[in-house]
């Protein structure tokens, strides 16, 4: 057995091949599948009826996450040009545009794949001083940039070929040869590159610069021109470029063609979540978006002897006032800062749907002192953005779920819960704190289930790889409270931590099953973090492969088997953990599913997310673990009882169907 995550003590070591309380013997997944259920409907087979909604659409006006400023536009009233803050809306898919004392002045973008659109969120930003067109990165597959006129207008798309960006990638526009700088940023991956692509004007590549060991994305040197974990990057008025080597706090200089120059920084001054730079131009100050210390560093760029020298930093950290979001030059999550013409520092606070402004350092009153905030509303209670998870209580009816990319947990009176509307909000907690094992942060929480023996809720928090546990009491808005138990685990590769994990299910007897969806590998845990097996579940695409492998699962007391969703092969995988050789039993779904996402049971009938082809689909569960197909509900819409990209799914004990509808940002419940 082993402990998941650092944040228990005494790991050690032990084969896959493990032994669990009542688990018998686990080994790695061997041999064929059983065979697969039959494709046709049941004649019998009556769809379950459309009963009610909970939720709906509900993001923040803005998620500003990369920023960048344009001297070549003029505002309303203008008579010269004051320029404007264009800032990316990470997780709204789009471009905002403010005036410097933050009205909002346009949106450029979408979420889509057409011309224009944003199939990832965009991330790093940059402009073009010479004509104000700018250019705006994105991660993963397709990774690369997008160009676009002043006003919007789709130029062009470019993509780095074979390559794949783990992290929200950063990108700089040269004041001198108009070429791009693109930055490969790995964090996970150990042997991909941290290097800087550029590009020219129109788009063709240019080459690339920076070293990294072959080995290790830790870099042996600032001083030797090599990156580790590579995040920030901006140009100075001559053209040279500066890089954040986060790995080795530190900030490196280089030539415009991609000849290593300096660095300066330390670890006392850098921690190991900086993000974006930004240059004052005209000042030669250099500004470093410190997420961790939640504030931001200032170094000095002047020619000469003051060159890299730590000038202080702006902000207040939010750990020095609750963590509160509460305004008035508090800090949370800092992405990015820029400077406006006058030296106005704007920065981007992600975690608090705000810009914040401050004068600099350099002010002759109030140096560094906090100007002003502007943003829209936060998201809304009982509203959604990209909603993934559900689960409902069996001992009250109270519903919960993951309100992924607004970053917390949202919870609801569900149809069996007494005296209440079904749908009706109670409480909501989590935001995306930098310090990911702090009781309430969360990054894209995806995994949500209930403990069957207390109410006590379990999130698989995807994106920091840590299981967190909470208790929650009171049934309505005004009495419910939620408090922090336990946490365990954090994001890394097995056997000690996790990947990037979609789901979680509990056992009658408190087993946590946690399918690892990223790295294709399944999980059975104790509630101390003991992993008692480990186990190969699904096949991965993609690069990077998430919603991937095995995204979710759910126990059946009945035979003792797993039921695992296996997006990739359209399948649901029936595993038996106490087979010491060959836990796959059999498949289910076979010709029927598309690529399945959530699963949950009712008695003998198992319920399946067909996420592509818009649907839930029913199968009847017998001897030895195998189902049979008997029917499939839902189709493409936004109507009621419509769906679109349905993931997660769950029933109450009254046989309700509750079903994430992940496109329309809401929850479909269903009666048979």
């Amino acid at each position: 057995m082993r402990l998941l995550g650092t944040r228990r003590a005494n790991l050690r070591r032990h084969s896959r091949l493990g032994f669990g309380p009542g688990l018998g013997i686990v080994a790695i997944l061997t041999g064929a599948a059983g065979l697969a259920a039959g494709t046709s409907a049941s004649a019998a087979f009556q769809a379950p009826t459309y009963n009610s909604t909970i939720g709906g659409p509900g993001s923040a006006f803005v998620y500003p996450f990369g920023m960048a400023w344009d001297p070549t536009t003029f505002t309303q009233g203008a008579t010269e040009y004051d320029g404007t803050l264009l800032v990316d809306d990470y997780n709204n898919y789009d471009i905002k545009r403010f005036a410097a004392d933050g009205t909002w002045l346009a949106t450029y973008g979408s979420k889509g794949t057409g011309p224009g659109q944003f199939w990832e969120q965009p991330s790093g930003i940059a402009v073009d001083p010479t004509n104000g067109d700018f250019v705006v990165a994105f991660a993963f597959d397709g990774y690369g940039y997008m160009e676009f006129t002043q006003g919007g207008t789709w130029i062009r798309t470019v993509t780095v070929p074979d390559q794949a960006a783990w992290y929200a990638p950063f990108i700089a526009i040269s004041p001198i040869t108009e070429d791009v700088y693109l930055v490969q940023s790995t964090g996970l991956a150990k042997t991909a590159p941290n290097v800087v692509y550029m590009f020219d004007s129109s788009g063709n590549a240019l080459g690339e610069f920076g070293t990294n060991d072959s080995t290790t994305n830790t870099a042996k040197s600032c001083a030797a021109g090599q990156f580790g974990l590579i995040r920030g990057i901006d140009l100075d008025a001559s053209g040279n470029v500066y890089v954040n080597d986060v790995s080795n706090h530190c900030i490196q200089e280089f030539t415009g063609n991609g000849t290593f120059i300096t660095y300066f920084g330390t670890k006392a001054q850098l921690s190991a979540n900086t993000r974006g730079i930004g240059i004052d131009r005209a000042n030669n100050v250099l500004y470093v978006a410190d997420s961790a210390k939640q504030w931001i560093e200032a170094f000095s760029i002047a020619p000469g002897s003051n060159f890299g020298h730590y000038d202080g930093t702006i902000g207040t950290p939010g750990s020095t006032v609750g963590d509160s979001c509460g305004g008035g030059g508090e800090l949370d999550g800092p992405r990015d800062a820029v400077a406006g013409p006058d030296g106005t520092v704007y920065v981007s606070d992600y975690t608090c749907w705000t810009v914040d402004t401050y004068n600099p350092l350099s002010a002759s009153g109030d140096p560094g002192a906090f100007v002003a905030s502007f943003s829209g509303p936060p998201p809304p209670d009982g509203l959604f953005n990209m909603p993934v998870g559900v689960a409902v209580s069996p001992l009250d009816g109270t519903v919960y779920v993951t309100d992924s990319f607004n970053q917390r947990i949202e919870e609801f009176d569900g149809l069996e819960t007494a005296g209440t509307a079904s749908g009706t909000f109670v409480q909501t907690w989590g935001s995306r704190l930098p310090v990911l094992s702090a009781p309430f942060a969360l990054d894209y929480p995806r995994g949500v289930a209930i403990d069957p023996n207390n109410g006590n809720v379990w999130i698989s928090d995807t994106r920091s790889g840590y299981v967190k546990e909470y208790t929650v009491s009171g049934v309505s808005e005004a009495t419910a409270t939620v408090t922090f138990d336990t946490d365990f685990g954090g994001q890394g590769v097995p056997p000690w931590y996790l990947f990037y994990s979609d789901g979680i299910s509990i056992g009658p007897d408190g087993t946590l099953y946690v399918p690892d969806s990223g790295y294709g590998y399944f999980d059975v845990i104790t509630q101390t973090g003991t992993v008692e097996a480990q186990f190969p579940c699904g096949i991965l695409k993609g690069q990077p492969s998430v919603f991937n492998g095995c995204p979710t699962a759910t126990f059946d007391p009945a035979n003792g088997y797993i039921y695992a969703a296996s997006i990739n092969q359209g399948v649901v995988d029936v595993l038996n953990p106490a087979n010491p050789l060959d836990p796959l039993v059999t498949t289910i779904g076979s010709g029927t599913l598309g690529e399945p996402f959530g699963v949950a049971l009712s008695g003998s009938t198992l319920y399946v997310t067909d996420s592509t082809k818009n649907r839930v689909s029913e199968f009847s569960i017998g001897t030895g673990g195998a189902g049979t197909y008997l029917g499939s509900f839902g189709s493409k819409g936004t109507g009621n009882g419509d769906l679109s990209r349905p993931l997660g799914v769950a029933t109450d004990s009254a046989g309700d169907i509750y079903v994430v509808d992940y496109g329309n940002n809401r929850v479909e419940v269903f009666t048979p």
